[in-house]
């Protein structure tokens, strides 16, 4: 009789041996031998996307609260970095990353320059960096300032002009009017009432690094008023309902600048406590000129005179 067919003996599946891999995953080669350790990539690195602490203090430097609570502020970039070390201002944290930095000469010597004044000094990864900076192009280099302001006391009038800020809210012109304050050789700023802060990023990108030269004094009115009153000092503004142009008039030393907020200009109770009022002439349609423009305008005039005085 013929055989029957015999059936294969199947094992049950959980005794099959599992079919070896061949995918580009598996390691060995055809026969079976392991490849050579340096053939294999190595795993990727992935960043931590958790920030130090440092960082997070820092990034609440953008808060103005944060910045009056620690009286501190923060500066990003080489050169006004530079500016800052050559002005012999407090570093409280020097902030670096060296991935990010130029390798030029002027960013070597910055970096050197930042390592010895900074009383703490901390290198960050390129996430961690562009945590803090509120820069487009990172240049790897950062300072936490200490930011120094000083009653109204304090100031004493000599042969240098001060402008007077009176709600001013925008802070890219108070950073022109630093600008310009420090290019005519004024001695500092007295910022009153709700005025902005000079050291919002945007006042110091504005003021390239002239809010260095700067004294900044900050008070209210009623008290800018009771000082200039009792030290006879000489105050000049500027308002369209007056004659006077502002080329017109001999400028005394020492005076002081009052210009007030961008919409409103001097309030009748500002102007009346000036001892000069001039106007800045237009031919055109537009019935106002930008503030730092227009303050641009008075104090060159101011040293315009002073220069043919010398």
């Amino acid at each position: 009789m013929p055989r029957k067919p015999t059936k294969p003996n199947r094992q049950p599946a959980s005794q099959q041996r599992p079919a070896k891999r061949t995918d580009r995953n598996d390691r060995s080669n055809n026969y079976g031998r392991k490849l050579p350790a340096q053939a294999q990539k190595p795993a990727p690195v992935v960043e931590q996307t958790v920030l130090p602490d440092i960082v997070k203090e820092i990034r609440q430097l953008r808060s103005r609260d944060a910045r009056d609570r620690t009286g501190t502020y923060y500066i990003e970039g080489a050169r006004i970095v530079a500016q800052a070390i050559n002005a012999g201002l407090p570093i409280e944290i020097g902030a670096i990353s060296l991935e990010l930095l130029s390798r030029t000469e002027h960013s070597n010597e910055t970096v050197s320059a930042l390592r010895k004044a900074a009383k703490q000094m901390v290198e960050l990864s390129i996430s961690a960096f562009s945590g803090i900076s509120f820069k487009e192009n990172l240049q790897g280099i950062g300072a936490v300032v200490k930011l120094e302001q000083e009653p109204l006391s304090n100031v004493q009038l000599t042969d240098r002009p001060w402008v007077a800020l009176n709600g001013v809210g925008n802070p890219g012109n108070l950073g022109a009017i630093m600008r310009t304050c420090d290019a005519v050789g004024c001695e500092g700023l007295i910022l009153i009432g709700d005025t902005t802060d000079p050291y919002h990023p945007a006042a110091i990108r504005a003021s390239m690094g002239s809010l260095f030269a700067l004294r900044m004094v900050r008070t209210n009115f009623e008290e800018f008023g009771q000082w200039k009153k009792a030290n006879g000092y000489h105050v000049i503004g500027t308002t369209p309902d007056v004659e006077q142009e502002y080329h017109t008039i001999s400028y005394p030393s020492p005076a002081i600048l009052l210009m007030g907020s961008e919409r409103l200009g001097l309030s009748v109770l500002e102007q009346s406590i000036c001892d000069t009022l001039v106007r800045i002439p237009m031919a055109g349609t537009c019935d106002s000129l930008n503030l730092g423009v227009a303050t641009s305008i008075v104090l060159y005039e101011m040293f315009r005179q002073e220069r043919l005085a010398q």
